[in-house]
C-alpha cells in the first residue's frame, strides 16, 4: 500500500472519529451568526444571493457565481467565508483560490486558515480544525500557499502571475475554484487576454466535472475580465448567474461644496441608498474623502466604462444609437491587421444617403487564427454589406495585407485602398471622434467589445485597440478624405499619408 494510500485511510479514521460533537445549524445564516459572528454583521440582498447559492450546492456541478459587489462591501470575505463554509461540511474537497498575484492568493489562504482554527470551528468541526499530519507527526501541508486539514480539506493559493497547469494534490482534481480581484488596475487588452489563456487554458481545465466555480470582484476596467463577464463579452463560464454589478450606493448624487474648515472644495454626498447597511452613506462619504470622489466612483460604484480624458463618451453613443439604417450611399470594411496582435480589427461602416455615418458591424477576429482566417472575414463582410472597398492599415505589411485579401477573393475584384499610419494614434482619432461630438455617426445596434474600446482608450494608452483603428481608419475615408479622392496627411491634417488604391483583379 503506498504512503498516499495510507495517509487517506489514517485521515479517513481519523475524520470518523472527530466527527461532528454538535449538529450545526442547517440554516446558512444561523450557521454564519454561530460559527463567526465577528465576520458578519448584516446581509445584503446580493449577500443572501450569494449564500442561498453557495448552501444550495450538493454534489453535482453547480452553474458558476459571478458577484460583482462594491469595494468595501464585503467580497472577499464572504469568498473567503464560502470556502471554508463549503470545505468544512464535507460539501468540497479541494479548492483552487485564484487571485491577480501570488502574494494576495497567499494571504486569502491564511485568512482561510485562521477561519479553520476559531475554537467554534473545532466544536462543531473537529476534523478540520486540525491540521492533517504525517506518519511522523510533523504538518503535511499547512504552509503559506496551502492548507490542508485533518478533515482532508485542501486549499492552494494560485497567482495568475505565477500560475502553474494542471495543479492536483495527488491524484485528488479541484472541486472548487475561486477567482477573487484577478483583474488590475492597470491591465490593458494584452494583459486581460493573457489572463482569459490562463484561465481558459489552464485553471479551469483542472476542474473536476462538477467543480462549483465563484467569481467576486468589483469593476475596475473597461475591458477587465469581470467587466466581460457581467457584459456577455465573456465565451467562457457562459451558464455563470451574475450578482451585480451592485454599487455601494443607489441614485448616487454628489456636489463639490467649500469646506470651511478645510479650506478648500471637497465632494459631498447629497443623495444615495446603501445597497447594504455595513457600507452606509457615512462610510461611503468618508471613502471619498480619503480615495477621492473619481476613485470611489469607479471602485464602489462600478463606473469604469468611459475613462476619464476618453476621446467617446457613452453618452453620445446611446443619444445617436439607432437599430435600423438608412439607405447607404458607400459602404467599406475597414481593417487592422497589426503584427503580433490577439486580435485583427474588423469594422464595416457606410455613408448614408442623409450625409451621416453609420457602423454596421464589428466582425474582429482572433489574430492567432492566422491571415487566412481574417481575410476570408474582411472579404466575407465586404460581400455581406455590398461594400465599394476595403481600407486596410499597410504598417505591418502592405504586400502581406493585399495578398491576403486577394487569396481571400478567390480571383474576384475586390478593390482596396492601404493606409499609412505616419502619425500619432491621437491625431487620427481626434477628428473621427469630432465626428461623434457633432452628432454626425450613428452606431446601428451595440458593438460591446467596441465600444469599450472606444470609451476605454486614452490617448497615453500603452495598448493601440484594434477594434478603434479599424473603425478610425473606416470612418476616415468615408467622412473625411472626400469619399474617392486621395488627399495627403498634410493636406487633411489627420495624419494618413498619400496612398494609391490597391485593386486586386
Amino acid at each position: 500500500m503506498t504512503v498516499e494510500r495510507l495517509d487517506r485511510v489514517r485521515l479517513a479514521l481519523r475524520a470518523r472519529a472527530l466527527g461532528p460533537s454538535i449538529d450545526a445549524p442547517t440554516d446558512w445564516e444561523q450557521w454564519l451568526r454561530l460559527l463567526y459572528p465577528r465576520a458578519v454583521d448584516s446581509f445584503a440582498d446580493h449577500h443572501a444571493t450569494f449564500w442561498d447559492w453557495l448552501w444550495s450546492i450538493k454534489a453535482g456541478r453547480p452553474r458558476p457565481f459571478i458577484g460583482v459587489w462594491a469595494r468595501g462591501g464585503g467580497k472577499s470575505t464572504s469568498a473567503e467565508l464560502g470556502a471554508a463554509a463549503l470545505g468544512i461540511r464535507d460539501i468540497r474537497r479541494y479548492a483552487l483560490y485564484i487571485r491577480e498575484t501570488q502574494e494576495q492568493a497567499d494571504n486569502s489562504v491564511a485568512n482561510i486558515a485562521a477561519l479553520l482554527e476559531s475554537p467554534t470551528v473545532a466544536q462543531f468541526y473537529p476534523a478540520h480544525a486540525d491540521r492533517l499530519l504525517s506518519k511522523y507527526g510533523t504538518s503535511r501541508g499547512w504552509r503559506r500557499n496551502r492548507l490542508r486539514t485533518a478533515g482532508g480539506f485542501t486549499v492552494d493559493a494560485i497567482g495568475l502571475d505565477t500560475a502553474a497547469r494542471g495543479a492536483k494534490v495527488e491524484d485528488q482534481r479541484p472541486d472548487l475554484l475561486i477567482l477573487d480581484d484577478i483583474d488590475g488596475r492597470h491591465d490593458g487588452d494584452v494583459a486581460t487576454l493573457k489572463k482569459i489563456t490562463t484561465l481558459t487554458r489552464s485553471l479551469l481545465p483542472t476542474g473536476t466535472e462538477n467543480a462549483a466555480i465563484m467569481g467576486i470582484q468589483n469593476l475596475i476596467i473597461p475591458n477587465g475580465v469581470f467587466t466581460r463577464l457581467v457584459d456577455d463579452r465573456a465565451d467562457f463560464l457562459i451558464d455563470r448567474i451574475v450578482s451585480g454589478p451592485h454599487p455601494a450606493l443607489l441614485g448616487l448624487k454628489t456636489e463639490r461644496v467649500w469646506d470651511e474648515r478645510l479650506q478648500k472644495l471637497r465632494a459631498r454626498i447629497l443623495e444615495g441608498t446603501p445597497t447594504w447597511l455595513g457600507q452606509d452613506v457615512a462610510a461611503c462619504q468618508n471613502r471619498i474623502d480619503t480615495d477621492g470622489l473619481s476613485a470611489f466612483l469607479e471602485e464602489c460604484q462600478h463606473m469604469v466604462h468611459e475613462r476619464e480624458g476618453a476621446l467617446w463618451k457613452r453618452s453620445i453613443l446611446d443619444e445617436f444609437r439607432v437599430m435600423v439604417p438608412v439607405s447607404m450611399r458607400r459602404v467599406v470594411v475597414g481593417v487592422d491587421p497589426s503584427g503580433g496582435r490577439e486580435e485583427i480589427g474588423i469594422v464595416v461602416a457606410g455613408i448614408g444617403r442623409d450625409g451621416r455615418g453609420y457602423v454596421m458591424a464589428d466582425n474582429t477576429q482572433p489574430g492567432h487564427l492566422g491571415p487566412a482566417n481574417w481575410g476570408n472575414h474582411a472579404v466575407g463582410a465586404y460581400d455581406e454589406h455590398k461594400a465599394d472597398r476595403i481600407i486596410a492599415e499597410k504598417n505591418y505589411g502592405g504586400d502581406m495585407v493585399a495578398s491576403t485579401i486577394q487569396v481571400a477573393a478567390s480571383g474576384r475584384i475586390v478593390p482596396v485602398r492601404l493606409v499609412t499610419a505616419s502619425r500619432g494614434k491621437a491625431i487620427r482619432a481626434e477628428p473621427v471622434a469630432a465626428l461623434y461630438e457633432e452628432g454626425r455617426v450613428s452606431h446601428v445596434g451595440r458593438f460591446p467589445d467596441l465600444e469599450a474600446e472606444m470609451t476605454g482608450w486614452v490617448q497615453t494608452d500603452p495598448d493601440s485597440p484594434n477594434r478603434l483603428d479599424a473603425l478610425v481608419w473606416a470612418l476616415t475615408d468615408l467622412m473625411l478624405t472626400g469619399g474617392n479622392v486621395q488627399l495627403s496627411g498634410d493636406a487633411l491634417g489627420h495624419g494618413f499619408e498619400k496612398v494609391p488604391e490597391w485593386r486586386i483583379e
